[in-house]
């Protein structure tokens, strides 16, 4: 009897140490699959605010869409150009009224310039890989 005590002491420890462990596996994987989403093909937004884009530069991968949400009283443009006006062959251009959102679908490597016809002052870079 006295044995049969001796052996849920000893298995209690290993289930106690084999649940933490998971959990502390948890926790460390968390920031890493956020990471993959903002650079894979998950997607990212992109808030239009105070009449400037936030972030202001964004690096991500081939094929991922990028949401654009307004979130100004004015409206806006999303348009890959640079101080307001629209480069020779722009690759998107598009209107972006208040409280209004839109995705664009960078699918080629490249550095993207984008700004707002509207307001020339909001400028911001995408760095496609």
């Amino acid at each position: 009897m006295h044995l049969a005590a001796q052996r849920t002491i000893s298995v209690r420890p290993m289930l106690i140490a084999a649940a933490l462990s998971l959990a502390l596996v948890a926790c460390t994987s968390s920031p890493s699959s956020s990471a993959q989403s903002s650079t894979g093909s998950g997607g990212n937004t992109v808030t239009l605010s105070g009449l400037a884009f936030s972030p202001t530069t964004l690096t991500l991968k081939a094929g991922t869409t990028v949401t654009f949400k307004n979130n100004d009283s004015v409206d806006h443009t999303v348009t890959n150009g640079k101080d307001g006006k629209p480069d020779a062959n722009a690759a998107f251009d598009k209107s972006l009224p208040s409280g209004q959102s839109v995705d664009i679908t960078f699918g080629t490597a490249g550095t993207f310039n984008v700004t707002c016809k509207i307001h020339s002052s909001m400028n911001m870079t995408v760095t496609v890989q």
